[in-house]
């Protein structure tokens, strides 16, 4: 614990906490998503302000806005919730902008590509409208396996392969963000970040001779949410790599 903890020190640390108080950013997300604010806020010890909205007027000075975005399971609706509230005002002043889904959002009966295909055309737009804002784009998180033979026996013999093949779904969906926005540096890898211990090794399962990433064990406390400690660590590998990029655009 005391390693972890002195790890997480580092990360925090390394956060441009100068440069990203200065700008204005909105985060729409639901829970998992308020994992990564709680740790945001514990480990930002006031660095940023940080509130809860997603009124245009809140962005007429800095600001780490987050809000609640559509409902979960329905990814579709988080999309346009998304698109609203850009068409809405905040577009106009904000300067990152960004959401994520969650694991529940992608399920055994997703048609990934279809899915993409519709954020991917989405973020185009909004893009081409509001071409002074960095669009951010983030992996959709995953969720913890059982590994090993007799855990993948038991859940052919109760007829429960579904999370299985959700979780594949979930890892080819972010394989397609990964492939159309990785090159650009404007995507954070949660999934990643969800599925590496500490010591850089890979937590995963096999399913269908494939390797599926999955939830670190000891990242959770319910198989899906992130606890405290991972919280704090995720939350400030993402406020890094928002801090990258926006140094590059002002670099520009």
């Amino acid at each position: 614990m005391i390693a972890a903890n002195e790890r997480n020190m580092s990360l925090v640390e390394a956060v441009p906490w100068e440069r990203l108080s200065r700008k204005r950013i909105c985060f729409g997300h639901q829970s998992v998503g308020q994992n990564l604010i709680d740790g945001l806020v514990s480990s930002g010890e006031g660095r940023l302000t940080v509130v809860e909205s997603s009124h245009p007027e809140t962005f007429r000075r800095p600001v780490f806005a987050h809000f609640r975005i559509g409902q979960n399971r329905d990814p579709l609706a988080k999309f346009k919730n998304f698109e609203s509230v850009l068409m809405g005002g905040v577009g106009k002043s904000v300067d990152v902008a960004f959401f994520k889904l969650c694991y529940v959002d992608i399920t055994a009966q997703t048609d990934e590509r279809s899915l993409f295909e519709t954020y991917h055309h989405m973020m185009d737009r909004l893009a081409r409208t509001y071409p002074a804002v960095t669009f951010f784009h983030v992996t959709v998180p995953l969720r913890r396996m059982e590994s090993g033979v007799v855990s993948w026996l038991k859940d052919k013999w109760r007829g429960n392969d579904q999370e299985r093949i959700a979780q594949a779904k979930r890892h080819a969906y972010n394989e397609l963000l990964r492939a159309a926005y990785g090159s650009s540096g404007r995507l954070f890898d949660l999934a990643e970040a969800e599925a590496t211990y500490p010591d850089g090794r890979l937590s995963a399962v096999r399913y269908r001779g494939e390797t599926i990433p999955h939830l670190v064990s000891e990242y959770t406390y319910d198989g899906g949410h992130l606890n405290e400690m991972a919280a704090e660590r995720i939350a400030a590998r993402l406020l890094s790599c928002i801090g990258s990029i926006e140094e590059a655009v002002s670099d520009q």
